[in-house]
């Protein structure tokens, strides 16, 4: 659920207390770096403290006001994206808006950095960490890992919206991000303008077992060989005969699939077919190679924490024996039954093992005890709202993307046919961009 980047510029920031004591933000003119002070448990302003980095043009009378983007992963920091996000929003939108980015509690140089654990698993969704590197990245953290919520990074955005003198905010967020912007705009709508939602991670919450991303795997894999007239095999079999007779793992499938299906990199996923057929004659040396190049495995911490990846994950979901807050004790037996009951056809092409082997299953069946999220009771999406999708996208598939749209009041879904993941992020198909000109310009 994260928007892997190909740049990261750090804009240098003197800690602060509020956005109002500025200096200039190196290398981008016409922005300002600051960094904004929020308590690390909200419940208690005068405790412990987190100064976060944010960046904002310095067109503070923007007609429209304030647009908020928002990073994915969880993990991925934002102020560093600012030259890539700033050269890619249409001109347009930046004379009528105040572009504002942050970096999201646990991200940015002052993050959750845990060498071990960034080493395992770098940016992935799926690939689990030793239990040696989990362990240390929890004692790094300690009782902290409470407060890394999206519903604490929900409150931190209240409190940068204060801070910058605004009423209402518009909020743009891609894939993790989109998670965010729809969990404040369920929080507060009434200080919410507009939504766009890119590559949706569903405000309803996913099934960390990653059923409807395995579902999607096949359909997807199939449209390509249609698309390609060379291709005359059965990519989705070749798949599922890979993993039944333990030539490849299901998890590191997910994963290389997921990483291809990225706008930056390859959303066609071209040449996947005949490499799997190749794998299932006995010619695995594209497929290694596949495994080895498409992974987030080597992604360093300035681009994505995987400690904050994981300690947000288990926090937020719901699993089969409850919640982040359950004893470790409990959980197993609780997992063991619910994977007994899973359907394996309902799987295909992959398997149980790839179920119980996945990050969010693994990593937080093994992560200590920590105070679960707890989401507002409204979930209705009140604000004007653009999800846009990408059909190819094999991190947030469509399904997620046509359960928001059905659960907000006001919104409008735009499905680009070949896209992948990071649907705004797409070099060769402007259709992303040009509904989001259309639809923030517009009064709605």
């Amino acid at each position: 659920m994260r928007l892997i980047v190909i740049l990261f510029l750090l804009c240098t920031a003197a800690c602060s207390s509020s956005p109002a004591q500025q200096q200039s933000c190196a290398g981008v003119e016409g922005f300002t770096c600051t960094t904004l002070r929020v308590p690390l448990d909200h419940r208690q302003p005068t405790g412990k403290s987190l100064d976060l980095a944010v960046v904002a043009a310095d067109n503070v009378d923007a007609p429209r006001g304030v647009l908020l983007i928002l990073t994915g992963g969880p993990g991925q920091p934002g102020v560093g994206l600012l030259r890539r996000v700033h050269t890619s929003v249409d001109p347009s939108l930046l004379d009528q808006y105040r572009l504002v980015m942050m970096d999201q509690r646990g991200t940015g140089e002052s993050g959750i950095n845990c060498p071990s654990l960034q080493t395992a698993i770098g940016g992935s969704d799926f690939l689990t960490p030793p239990t040696s590197a989990e362990q240390d990245c929890a004692r790094r953290l300690g009782q902290a890992r409470d407060y890394y919520g999206t519903p604490d990074t929900v409150e931190d955005i209240e409190l940068l919206r204060q801070s910058l003198n605004q009423d209402r905010l518009t909020l743009n967020g891609t894939s993790y991000g989109s998670f965010t912007a729809a969990q404040y705009g369920l929080k507060y709508p009434n200080h919410v303008r507009s939504i766009v939602l890119d590559s949706v991670v569903p405000h309803g919450g996913i099934n960390p077992f990653g059923l409807d991303l395995m579902a999607a795997t096949g359909p997807i894999l199939a449209a390509t060989c249609r698309q390609d007239p060379a291709c005359t095999t059965d990519p989705v079999a070749d798949l599922a005969w890979l993993v039944q007779h333990g030539k490849v793992s299901g998890v590191d499938m997910l994963e290389s699939l997921s990483v291809l299906s990225l706008n930056a990199v390859n959303p066609s996923l071209k040449g996947i077919p005949a490499t799997l057929h190749a794998a299932r004659d006995g010619d695995d040396a594209g497929l290694k190679e596949l495994l080895q190049q498409a992974t987030s495995r080597n992604m360093a911490y300035d681009d994505l924490s995987a400690g904050l990846h994981l300690a947000t994950f288990c926090s937020d979901l719901r699993f089969p024996w409850g919640t982040s807050a359950t004893p470790i004790a409990e959980r197993p037996a609780a997992l063991k039954t619910a994977l007994a009951r899973l359907n394996p056809a309902q799987l295909y092409p992959y398997d149980v093992a790839t179920v119980r082997n996945q990050l969010m299953v693994d990593g937080c069946l093994r992560w200590p005890p920590a105070r679960a999220s707890a989401y507002p009771a409204s979930q209705t999406l009140l604000p004007r709202t653009l999800i846009l999708q990408g059909s190819n996208d094999l991190f947030c598939p469509a399904a997620w993307a046509t359960w928001e749209r059905d659960h907000a009041r006001d919104a409008r879904l735009v499905v680009v046919p070949g896209n992948g993941h990071g649907v705004q992020g797409s070099r060769s198909d402007p259709t992303g961009r040009n509904a989001v000109r259309e639809f923030l310009l517009s009064d709605g």
